[in-house]
């Protein structure tokens, strides 16, 4: 999946967070990071920014994005009740990703939830069907 279209699955899924608005970051003025998702929820506004990887071997350039593969949903976490605190926002933004999902993600690790979380803190790993992989980093 290419950045553009992930970031429009991300943010189509962003807004329906119950209470919430997003914007992209370009919408927003913010030209630090070329793909990202602004959320306003929860009385908080949270930077995502993404980072997708190609499949392996697929080059981006002036053919078309390949037709979406597609299988079963897997499984993620809950949609928080409330969005109060930055781990519950990171894991609604990825319940309402996965609700989006046409069945192009494979997996997806959120980083709240792990043992050892990496130095970004909160955001998610997103494992696509065709090869590619998506980065959701909560930046500053």
């Amino acid at each position: 999946m290419r950045p553009a279209r992930f970031q429009q699955l991300l943010l189509d899924a962003a807004a329906s967070l119950p209470g919430a608005a997003a914007k992209t970051f370009a919408d927003t003025g913010n030209t630090r990071h070329p793909y990202g998702v602004v959320v306003e929820a929860g009385g908080r506004t949270t930077n995502w920014q993404l980072i997708i990887m190609s499949a392996p071997g697929e080059k981006w350039g002036d053919h078309p994005d390949a037709e979406p593969v597609l299988g079963e949903k897997p499984a993620g976490p809950a949609m928080p009740a409330e969005l109060k605190d930055l781990a519950a926002v990171e894991q609604g933004l990825v319940a309402a990703l996965l609700a989006a999902d046409p069945g192009e993600i494979a997996a997806v690790e959120v980083y709240s939830t792990l043992a050892t979380p990496p130095a970004v803190g909160h955001g998610a790993t997103v494992d696509l069907r065709d090869g590619s992989r998506a980065f959701i980093n909560h930046v500053r």
